[in-house]
C-alpha cells in the first residue's frame, strides 16, 4: 500500500511539473527541460503486491494456528450464519437507504461487507478496556471462527459473483 500510495503522489506530482513544463516552456540554465520526479518502477510495484499476498496467507496461517477444532460448535456456526445472512445484510440496507447505489452494488456489500480485521480490532478494544478473562477467551473461539468462515464462504464465492457482476455491465 505504501508503495502503490508513493506511485501515486510521484505520478501526480510529474503530471503537475510536466503541465507546468508545457506552459512556460521551463528549461534550465543548460538548456535542458528540467528532471521530472521519476515514478516507482513496476518491479517494485509487483513485489509490493507479492508481499501483500504473502502477508496474507501468513496472517491466515496464524489464525488456523490459533483456532481450536472444538471451537467449531452450533454457537458458532449459527453466529456466523446470523452475521452473514441476518446482521450485515439488514446493517448494509439501513445503511444504504436513501442513497443512490444500485441493488446489485448493495446486494454485493451485503455478501462481502467488512470482515475480519475489523472484528479483531473491536474484541481487542474490548479485551484492553476490561473484559473479564470468561467472556474474552469465549469471544475470541467466536471471532476465530467467524473470521474462518468468511474466508471460507466470501473466499470462495469472490470469483464467482464478480466474474457475474462484470458480466452484467
Amino acid at each position: 500500500m505504501a508503495l502503490r500510495q508513493t506511485e501515486l503522489k510521484l505520478s501526480e506530482r510529474r503530471a503537475r511539473n510536466i503541465a507546468s513544463a508545457k506552459r512556460a516552456d521551463v528549461t534550465s540554465e543548460s538548456g535542458q527541460e528540467e528532471d521530472v520526479p521519476p515514478i516507482i518502477s513496476v518491479e517494485a510495484l509487483v513485489f509490493g503486491a507479492h508481499l501483500k499476498r504473502v502477508s496474507e496467507m501468513l496472517l491466515v496461517f496464524l489464525l488456523g494456528g490459533m483456532l481450536a477444532f472444538q471451537f467449531l460448535n452450533w454457537q458458532s456456526v449459527g453466529l456466523a450464519i446470523f452475521l452473514f445472512l441476518v446482521a450485515r445484510p439488514l446493517s448494509v440496507f439501513i445503511s444504504l437507504a436513501g442513497t443512490s447505489t444500485t441493488w446489485k452494488l448493495r446486494s454485493m456489500i451485503r455478501w462481502f461487507g467488512v470482515r475480519g480485521i475489523g472484528s479483531i480490532y473491536y474484541l481487542m478494544y474490548a479485551i484492553q478496556h476490561g473484559l473479564d478473562q470468561t467472556h474474552a477467551k469465549e469471544l475470541t473461539q467466536l471471532t476465530l471462527v467467524v473470521i474462518t468462515l468468511s474466508i471460507v464462504f466470501h473466499g470462495t464465492s469472490v470469483k464467482p459473483i464478480m466474474e457475474k457482476f462484470w458480466r452484467r455491465r
